[in-house]
């Protein structure tokens, strides 16, 4: 089942479907976000949370926020409800992460079979 969602600028289809897919292969797609003022795309410890609304915070408040998602998943695992949210461009080819790209890394250090991703069209 697809969802519809109109926004002002364009109509985005979002899948009900949540699937699981390898975190490694996520990374070899190449799709995770580039992240602003630093080199490279992996969102890990080191960069946390740079460019993004909790850009912020103060080095030491990113790195614990860092800590405590992956202790959540390390112990929890990780949550079907939250899943990695991946955005499809048919226009420009260019697809992206536009939710869980530290999720993403935090898979990949504690080796993590497959993560749950969902889907959406833009």
């Amino acid at each position: 089942m697809m969802m519809m969602m109109k926004t002002a600028a364009a109509v985005t289809i979002s899948s009900s479907e949540v699937y699981h897919i390898s975190p490694i292969h996520l990374r070899d797609s190449g799709i995770e976000e580039d992240i602003p003022g630093c080199t490279g795309t992996i969102h890990d410890r080191e960069n946390a949370y740079e460019g993004t609304k909790r850009a912020h915070l103060t080095r030491e408040q990113k790195e614990a926020k860092y800590d405590t998602l992956k202790e959540s998943i390390r112990h929890e695992g990780f949550k079907e409800e939250f899943p990695i949210i991946i955005i499809l461009r048919r226009n420009n080819k260019h697809d992206q992460i536009f939710q869980g790209n530290h999720r993403l890394n935090i898979a990949i250090e504690l080796e993590i079979p497959t993560v749950p991703v969902r889907f959406i069209i833009e």
